[in-house]
């Protein structure tokens, strides 16, 4: 069904403002170019009048009509795909995701198999939920990323789950390969917003940056690249290979934020450790890395 949100907005707020990005900050769960795909398709009007340019400038006082179509479903049909489960609970799963296996299905990834697919089929209770697409997923990793993630089994526990989630309840601790020689340890706190200009990446000067905090230690330096445990304090997209890119210390593979490498066709980066307290018990995870990190890391030592 569609919605529609109506926002009024001020002579000080919208003046030499690109209508884009002003939707983009009011709306921050979506993206400039989830945005700007609207206004394309004649769902903004600003005072009555439908507008169809993404670079339209508010200079005046008035109001927006957002028409938010109804979203896509995708029909999902229960499949094996392989990934390995760490431990199984009454209120959740704990699982390794390998790299290459996107999370959840979305139009970028149409006709491949999920890692939802693969819960659909051996958990079949995951059903109940009345989210199809994303039945007990409660935060995300990269496709290229491996490691860990906890998945609901019940909407009771996916509610808990994703409170501990919004509140950095969660202990989450990452292992990376960087590109050169980043100080002993430190911390890393640009904050994360979309791309200026490619809006499929993150930037740490990009818009409606929110608040980030990564902090690291190198575990291992090698000749020109090093080992380091990073932890996360909030929860942005790409947020570790954002950061590490900034202070000029890029993953190892990572197309997008720094260079590909013939040792290793993805970035070098694994949801190591996984822990959190759960109706009064503590629950601590860790995954050893993956044999593609393990080849790396060894060349890197010869």
């Amino acid at each position: 069904m569609e919605k529609v949100v109506i926002l009024n907005f001020l002579d000080q707020e919208g003046e030499n403002n690109r209508l884009d990005s002003f939707l983009t900050t009011k709306f921050s769960e979506y993206s400039r170019s989830f945005m700007q795909k609207l206004i394309k398709n004649g769902h903004i009007e600003v005072n009555g009048e439908i507008v169809s340019k993404v670079s339209y400038v508010l200079k005046e006082e008035g109001e927006i009509r957002v028409k938010f179509p109804e979203p896509e479903n995708f029909d999902i049909e229960p499949a094996k795909v392989d990934f390995e489960i760490v431990d199984i609970q009454d209120d959740f799963i704990v699982v390794n995701k390998p790299a290459g296996l996107v999370v959840h299905p979305a139009p970028s990834c149409r006709g491949e198999l999920t890692l939802v697919h693969g819960l659909l089929y051996q958990f079949r209770e995951l059903e109940c939920f009345g989210d199809s697409e994303r039945p007990g997923i409660v935060h995300r990793l990269d496709r290229g990323t491996s490691g860990l993630m906890v998945v609901a089994r019940n909407v009771s526990s996916k509610i808990k789950l994703s409170a501990l989630f919004k509140e950095r309840d969660v202990d989450k601790t990452y292992l990376a390969v960087v590109e050169g020689h980043p100080d002993k340890s430190g911390k890393i706190d640009y904050s994360i917003g979309r791309h200026p200009s490619s809006p499929y990446k993150m930037s740490h000067v990009g818009f409606c940056s929110r608040p980030a905090l990564t902090r690291y230690e190198v575990l291992e330096y090698y000749k020109n690249h090093s080992l380091v445990e990073a932890k996360i304090f909030s929860g942005r997209t790409h947020q570790i290979r954002v950061h590490f890119a900034a202070i000029g210390h890029g993953l190892v593979g990572d197309k997008t934020y720094a260079h590909s490498s013939k040792l290793i066709d993805r970035q070098a980066l694994h949801a190591w450790k996984l822990s959190f307290s759960l109706k009064g018990k503590d629950n601590s995870y860790k995954a050893d890395l993956p044999d593609d990190i393990k080849s790396l890391i060894e060349n890197l030592k010869s």
